[in-house]
Formats: structure tokens, sequence, C-alpha cells
């Protein structure tokens, strides 16, 4: 018999998505009699719940839950807590992503053949909107994610975190679940629990979900700001090291700060060539790829790429410090 399985899809203001998303997890032939769905809603303010309600009206293994907490940790943990006693799998999706047919099945599968506490996905960025295809090629390379896996793809294998996941009940209920207070990195931080307590994270190339990144430049700066303090917010409590990849973006924003600061303080325009060659660089990637794969809208990357660096950078910056000063604080 098949293991039952809790999916579980934070929201918040995605009437935009949120049908798409259901109507394609469950494009699946995994039995339904094994299968439950919980949208967790975090206040929204838009017709998400209207959606989710008529949806759980037309498909009795939807429920709409209202997750209190707000943050997509607290519904998590939510369902860990309210899920089918049966359930020994938990499937983590995004309401802003759309899942391959079958998607189920082979998470279930591949969770049970590798043995691993959680099966990670491959992010796809896609694009509805000219931004939107700048933002997704910006995501699919190394000049603006690093050595991030799960968004490059190519392989299968062992990772450090992957992108959400296919959960273990059992592995993810030993450690707690997710940290509750963590609004980003939440993903990267329990990987981080789950392999030190001796269990694995898998990511499954063949597990490709297609993500619809920002569609505006001020929500792609306050998300990559987000994901910087989070990392740094990691980084302290566990005391682990950065990346070198991680290092990167807040090295970036205090060079450039510095070097435009001594420049109006001397007068002196030919300190901001190391500024002017780095943006030079981001164009010539733009033009590059824009070039390759004949889409005029990638030439607008250099625009996601800069603001991605800069803003992950401080929000790393102000999240050590934020962090750091905390820790001062109750060790006094």
């Amino acid at each position: 018999m098949p293991p039952f399985v809790t999916i579980v899809i934070p929201a918040l203001n995605e009437e935009r998505y949120l049908e798409r998303c259901v109507r394609s997890v469950l494009d699946d032939p995994y039995p339904r009699d094994r299968l439950e769905l919980l949208i967790l809603d975090g206040g929204s303010t838009d017709a998400t719940v209207a959606i989710g309600e008529r949806l759980a009206a037309e498909l009795p293994l939807v429920r709409v839950l209202d997750n209190p907490g707000r943050l997509q940790s607290a519904a998590f943990n939510l369902a860990l807590r309210t899920a089918d006693e049966r359930a020994t799998c938990l499937l983590r999706c995004d309401a802003h992503a759309l899942y391959p047919a079958g998607f189920v099945s082979r998470a279930v599968e591949t969770l049970e053949q590798t043995g691993a506490a959680m099966v990670g996905f491959t992010a796809v960025a896609t694009a509805e909107s000219p931004f939107q295809a700048a933002v997704a090629f910006a995501q699919t390379t190394r000049v603006g994610v690093g050595g991030s896996a799960y968004r490059l793809g190519g392989h299968s294998g062992w990772v450090e975190s992957a992108m959400h996941g296919c959960f273990s009940r059992t592995a993810v209920e030993a450690v707690g679940g997710y940290e509750e207070t963590a609004s980003h990195n939440e993903d990267a931080e329990l990987s981080l629990r789950l392999r030190a307590a001796g269990g694995g994270i898998w990511l499954d190339e063949e597990l490709r979900v297609a993500y619809f990144p920002r569609a505006s430049l001020g929500g792609l700066a306050r998300q990559y700001f987000h994901y910087g303090r989070g990392r740094a917010a990691t980084c302290v409590t566990h005391g682990q090291r950065p990346q070198p990849r991680q290092l990167a973006p807040p090295v970036l924003v205090i060079c450039n700060l510095a070097l435009l600061l001594l420049a109006l303080a001397t007068r002196r325009p030919i300190l901001l060539a190391p500024i002017v060659a780095y943006l030079a660089m981001l164009a010539g990637v733009g033009a590059f790829a824009a070039a390759r794969r004949r889409e005029p809208a990638v030439l607008a990357a250099p625009v996601a790429l800069a603001t991605m660096h800069h803003t992950w950078g401080s929000g790393f910056l102000l999240g050590l410090l934020r962090a750091l000063r905390n820790g001062r604080r109750q060790g006094s």
C-alpha cells in the first residue's frame, strides 16, 4: 500500500497562482484515498481563501486552514501537527509554482528509494512577463546564484540543502520541524538540523518545479534582502561559516559603498572604475545571454543581477549585526 501523503501549501495573497498550483500537484495517479492537501493561509487580503474553499468544496481531500503564525515555516509546523495520523510523508509545495504530472508519485518513490530525510526539487524559473524573463535568467546562472544546486539543476545527488521538499514525517518531527521565527532561509536551516541528526538531503533532478519569480524590481529587492538576512541568522545561530559564494555579495556591498564614499570625499571619479567594470561585466553577461537565447527581455538581467547582489549582501550584513547584537543582549 502506498504511504499516506500530506501535501502542504502555505499561501499569502496567491489568488493568481493558487488554483493552478493545486491542480498541477494533483495531476497524478497517486491514490486519492492516500492523499490530503492542506492550504494554510497566512492572512490573505485577496481572493486566496475563497479560491481555496471553492477547491475544498470540489475536492474532498483539500482543506483550508488559518495560519496564525503567518510565516511559511509556521504553516508547515501547523500542518505537521494537524496532518492525518496515517501520514508518513509531508510534501511541501509553493503556491507560486507549477508541478509536473506525476510529481507526488515521483517524490514519494525517491524518498523511499534513497532513505533520505528530505527529497528536494529543482526550481525552474518561469516567466510570464519581460521582467520575469530577466529575473528567471539571473536566477539560473552562477553569476546570480553561485553554486546553488537546486537552482542550477543538472544532477541528482546528496546536497547540503534544497528547495522545500518531500519529508519523512518521522525525521522532521525528530528535529522539531521548521524554525517558526525564520521568515527566509528556513529550508537551509532545517536541512542543517536534519543532517546534524543523521538525515540526508537528496536533490532529484527529475523533480522540476516551474517557479514564478518576482514580477517587480521592488519585490525582487525585498525578497533577496530577506534571503540575505535569513542566511546571516542561520550562520550565527549554528556557528556556520559562510561559503565563498555567500560572502561575495556582502563584500561587494562594502567595497562599492567604500569606493563611492571615497570618490565623493576626494572628488576623484577614477575611484569608481571598479564599480563601472562590475556593471559592464553584468551588461556583457546580459547582452551575451539575450543574443544566445534570442530573448530581448534578458537585456534587463544586469538590473536584476545587481539588485540581487546588493540587496542580498545588505540583508546579510544587517542580519549579521542584528544577530550578533541580540546574542550580546542574551549573554549579558
